[in-house]
């Protein structure tokens, strides 16, 4: 049995302006850790194919809701870089529904963890150190 851990651990989620992008950011970690747990299970020979695309269908959907609530915030308030972060938002979705779609088709949990623990984690601490950090910044002048 190998040591299971989190994709993200949550104190390790950066800490930005806004109360409700933090709320958001650690219920995603939530679902991708539980997600990771799955996934390490499954590379130790315990592999439950239907909870791991469940998983994976519920993160999808969460990060849907999160980046479209996001988008609707940086249009409301007039955020000046909107088009390069709603730009992110669009490549992170594209490139999650395209390893759905790999798993959906192949079953492949190595390239699902891959993708889970390493470019995701990697991805989602840059992003929201950066474009949610300004972002964050600049609608707490309007919202909580």
């Amino acid at each position: 049995m190998s040591n299971q851990h989190p994709v993200l651990a949550p104190e390790d989620i950066p800490s930005i302006a806004l109360g409700s992008m933090n709320d958001t950011h650690h219920e995603e970690v939530a679902l991708v850790n539980a997600l990771g747990t799955l996934l390490q299970r499954a590379q130790d020979g315990d592999i439950d194919e239907a909870a791991i695309s469940a998983a994976l269908d519920e993160w999808i959907t969460h990060t849907e809701e999160h980046f479209a609530r996001e988008n609707r915030l940086m249009q409301e308030y007039g955020f000046p870089p909107y088009a390069v972060h709603a730009q992110e938002h669009a490549f992170a979705l594209e490139n999650l529904r395209q390893i759905q779609q790999q798993w959906a088709q192949n079953r492949e949990v190595n390239d699902l963890s891959n993708f889970v623990f390493n470019n995701w984690s990697q991805w989602f601490q840059l992003h929201v150190n950066s474009m949610d950090n300004v972002t964050a910044q600049f609608l707490s002048s309007f919202v909580d």
